[in-house]
């Protein structure tokens, strides 16, 4: 009798430990694709840092689909090898090869941002949704992934970038429905859509890799949507004054979540495994009631997202900010593409420039005021992660009426950039890994 109340209690003070007790948000580091070492980073030389970072408790790698494209798909009507992509705004074979030994020699699992599929030449009229989403799946597959699967790289997840907003409309996501091919779709239609992609690219890619399985999930870029009454944020191009209301985010996720409860598509149903937000911290702290408004607005709206499961998804938060470049690459010309930044007729911009983009005096550049450089870009990511952490300034506010604190469900923390910064992705590893080993384990 004595061991078996041991036992229990045991058992109850175990449940009682458990119960509420949220996990620390595991990293996810995202090389830049920008960077002057995109592609070099993945060298085998470079292999001791990744397993540093791997050390540091660095969950995985988030690819941008950049990576991958050896053509524009962008271009409506068009064959994908009608704009083939520079060589070196993209990952060769021997690349991926360099990264398969990177993930067979680390725990590191990778995650590649979806979403590129359903734009251009995808956006066909002509095809039922299920169809058109089973299309783009199919197309994106065999452009990107099927390199990443013939290298020998499982994929862990994908986190698909701004789907919906790809095909209304009324959306302005660049290289969208509306801006290639002069139309979109209502948000009902944008839902059975995205819900055939994702469940097709899922399966293509499972199927690929003998049955390993793959987490969905979706990546909302925040600022795009119209929430409430709050209209969205163009931050790509002027806004036009007294724009129209658009598509509201809640709309959105209830037409994927519609799709989910009511199409009865063969196969596992879809689930989606986190929602990622995308906003820069810059328009954070340009409006922080804004931004902790439309948070709120999709922890709520999200609730309903798995109707087959009943288990909400979690959120996840890419800690970026807007582009802080140098003001000395204006003076060393136009790159010879948009995604070289940092190269000038096949060469890298001068030393004393990227001295300067880096940021190497950092006390000074402390005290200049300008947002020009790679650390003042680093201090703001890890400003924002940690605003995120328990008791951070983000942390204390986003909570509901109810109480739910949102920060006590994040699963990650995305260490991510898509834009110019920074300069070289093994420098901002280096950093990422001094912060990680400081904070307790």
């Amino acid at each position: 009798m004595t061991l078996l109340r041991t036992t229990l209690l045991t058992a109850l003070l175990s449940l009682a430990l458990g119960a509420g007790a949220e996990a620390a948000p595991e990293a996810i580091y995202g090389p830049g694709p920008r960077a002057l070492d995109n592609r070099e980073i993945f060298a085998a030389a470079n292999l001791p840092l990744w397993q540093e970072l791997d050390r540091a408790g660095v969950e995985g790698i988030v690819l941008n689909a950049t990576f991958l494209m050896q053509s524009d798909f962008q271009q409506a009507g068009t064959a994908p090898e009608a704009r083939p992509r520079p060589r070196d705004t993209y990952l060769t074979d021997d690349d991926l090869a360099s990264l398969a030994q990177v993930v067979a020699r680390t725990g590191l699992q990778v995650t590649y941002e979806a979403g590129i599929g359903l734009s251009g030449a995808r956006c066909s009229q002509d095809l039922a949704p299920e169809g058109l989403g089973r299309e783009a799946a199919k197309f994106e597959y065999e452009q990107n992934l099927a390199r990443m699967g013939d290298a020998g790289i499982p994929i862990a997840a994908i986190n698909v970038d701004g789907p919906i907003l790809r095909i209304l409309s009324d959306s302005d996501k660049p290289v969208g429905c509306r801006e290639t091919s002069g139309a979109g779709f209502d948000v009902k239609t944008a839902g059975r859509i995205v819900q055939a992609y994702m469940i097709e690219l899922r399966d293509r890619i499972e199927a690929a890799q003998n049955g390993r399985k793959v987490q969905v999930r979706w990546l909302v870029n925040l600022p795009l949507w119209q929430v409430g009454n709050i209209a969205r944020n163009d931050i790509h191009r002027t806004a036009a004054p007294n724009a129209p209301p658009t598509t509201d985010l809640a709309d959105a996720v209830r037409a994927l979540a519609a799709a989910q409860a009511e199409r009865n598509l063969p196969g596992r149903p879809l689930e989606i495994a986190e929602v990622v937000i995308g906003y820069p911290y810059s328009m954070i702290q340009q409006n922080p009631n804004r931004y902790l408004t439309r948070v709120r607005h999709l922890w709520s709206a999200s609730r309903q997202l798995n109707p087959h499961t009943g288990n909400p998804p979690p959120f996840g938060f890419i800690v970026n900010t807007r582009n802080y470049t140098n003001r000395c690459l204006e003076a060393e010309g136009k790159p010879p593409v948009p995604f070289l930044p940092f190269r000038r007729k096949d060469r890298p911009i001068s030393e004393a420039c990227q001295r300067a983009q880096e940021g190497e005096n950092t006390a000074a550049n402390a005290q200049d005021g300008a947002l020009d450089n790679d650390e003042d870009y680093l201090r703001d990511s890890f400003s924002y992660a940690d605003a995120l952490q328990p008791g951070g300034e983000i942390a204390r506010q986003l909570v509901l009426r109810d109480g739910t604190h949102i920060a006590e469900h994040v699963d990650h923390i995305y260490y991510q950039s898509w834009g110019v910064n920074p300069l070289r992705n093994g420098w901002y590893m280096e950093r990422l890994i001094e912060r990680l080993e400081r904070e307790p384990r």
